[in-house]
């Protein structure tokens, strides 16, 4: 493992990220993960983004009841995490019209593009029965299956350069369809290669994020190269930290702007 926190805080300095970056772990709970917050009911992953932020470790556990009657946090959540059971025979319409289903979120144009969409979303088989959301730990890298970062859109556009440095494929970074937590591991794994995903786009999620904020998830090998980015890489160029910088002027200037009013 090339990987050391000297590394991680030589990127998050050079993005100048105050936020921590988040890792999903395919591991039970323990002592290292701890404060620990256990998924309740029906909700979503990422109505825990700001216990995140705090340093707490989201737990989900197997076993997490029905789409009618979730027990262990939102059931779409299980099945993408690879919990569920499959999904109910009404869910393309769910995702489209509501016939016969609990209602009708619009998503797709037809029932038949929803279904070829959930045949095509395949879940990938965690080692046990718990998925764990929270701060990255180094001490625990051999369980974490992906790295998210929860950014702007200045640092998600550098995230996007540096996640596809070494690469000459436009197309290197990927922006699925999918759940906000499909879009954090099993999208991630569905391609035939290790491609970078953009995330929190999922509409239902995005209420629990600030406005601004986006993800960029990646594999742990992908996350080893971008933190050993070389000197001469564009982070450490002017022209990016004159972007940071313009950014800073116009949050004084507005700042200021308001006092005047």
């Amino acid at each position: 493992m090339n990987l050391d926190e000297r590394l991680i805080g030589r990127l998050r300095k050079a993005l100048r990220l105050e936020t921590p970056i988040i890792a999903l772990y395919d591991t039970d709970p323990s002592a290292g993960f701890e404060p620990l917050v256990q998924a309740k009911g029906r909700a979503c992953c990422f109505a825990y983004y700001q216990r995140w932020l705090k340093g707490e470790t989201l737990v989900i556990e197997r076993n997490g009841g029905s789409f009618q009657d979730p027990k262990n946090g939102c059931q779409g959540m299980h099945n993408a995490f690879g919990f569920g059971k499959g999904y109910p025979p009404w869910m393309a319409h769910f995702l489209t019209d509501g016939k016969d289903a609990p209602m009708g979120e619009g998503l797709k144009a037809t029932p038949q593009l929803a279904q070829e969409f959930l045949d095509r979303a395949k879940a990938p088989t965690p080692a046990g029965d718990h998925i764990l959301i929270g701060a990255l730990r180094l001490e625990h890298w051999d369980k974490v299956r992906t790295v998210s970062f929860f950014v702007d859109a200045d640092r998600l556009s550098a995230l996007m350069t540096l996640a596809a440095y070494w690469s000459s494929d436009p197309d290197e970074i990927a922006a699925p369809f999918s759940s906000g937590c499909g879009l954090m591991w099993r999208e991630l794994m569905g391609f035939d290669r290790d491609r970078p995903i953009i995330g929190c786009t999922d509409i239902a999620m995005r209420k629990y994020l600030p406005p601004e904020i986006l993800c960029l998830s990646v594999s742990p090998a992908r996350f080893e190269k971008m933190v050993n980015f070389p000197d001469d890489a564009f982070l450490n160029k002017e022209w990016w930290n004159e972007l940071l910088k313009s950014r800073e002027k116009s949050t004084v200037s507005r700042a200021a702007e308001l006092e005047i009013t």
